[in-house]
């Protein structure tokens, strides 16, 4: 990976985190009423930011007086667990999709359903997640709003608080897997494409080996990218 690419990677994450701080000192302050004087909300601001780059977020207007640390701390091993698992997840079944699209004998039904899961992965998870949640959520009624699990239960090493961390972790589950399936798969769709061209491709069909070992240990496995 060259430098420079790195670089523009870091200045655009940098830039893109001072955007969304800035977005979100800026909106309350253009309420109605809420109008302060120029030197003043200047001042605020560099103060904010200063706090920021500091990693002190102050205190939750939600959840006061609970400071924001506080509030991530007790969600980050939720949210690792669950970027972690679904990554995870993302990259097996997204693999799997891209590598079956590029065989020739895929079954049919692949062919169908394959080519708007990649296309999937042109959305922000975000946007996606918030689609998921107006079918899930607000119309089917099937899915919880939010939380990693429901409000009053005390979590613990037993089945119920498992079942009910897996149903609580469906829908953002979802919606991060569906958009990484699309790039896994677009990206192992072209590799494979490219692999059934190689000289060790021919040769293993010339031994007469199974179609499923084809497809696993020579296909697919000299194709998967990088974790």
């Amino acid at each position: 990976m060259r430098l420079d690419y790195v670089a523009k990677r870091v200045t655009l994450f940098i830039a893109s985190v001072w955007v969304a701080a800035t977005v979100n000192f800026v909106l309350p302050r253009v309420e109605p009423g809420r109008v302060g004087r120029g030197g003043l909300v200047w001042d605020q601001y560099l103060s904010y930011l200063g706090d920021c780059l500091r990693l002190d977020f102050g205190y939750s207007s939600s959840n006061y007086p609970t400071r924001v640390n506080d509030l991530i701390a007790a969600a980050l091993p939720w949210t690792l667990a669950l970027l972690v698992t679904a990554t995870l997840l993302a990259w097996v079944l997204g693999c799997l999709l891209g590598g079956l699209l590029a065989w020739p004998g895929s079954p049919a039904f692949l062919r169908a359903v394959g080519p708007p899961i990649l296309a999937l992965q042109a959305l922000p998870y975000y946007l996606f997640g918030l689609l998921l949640m107006s079918v899930f959520v607000f119309r089917l009624k099937l899915l919880p709003l939010m939380g990693g699990y429901t409000a009053g239960t005390f979590p613990g090493l037993r089945l119920d608080f498992a079942v009910d961390l897996v149903y609580h972790a469906i829908l953002p589950a979802l919606s991060i897997i569906l958009v990484a399936m699309g790039g896994w798969g677009l990206l192992t769709r072209g590799l494979v494409v490219t692999s059934l061209e190689e000289d060790y491709m021919l040769f293993a069909e010339a031994k007469g080996l199974r179609t499923h070992t084809l497809f696993f240990s020579y296909a697919l496995r000299n194709a998967l990218p990088p974790r």
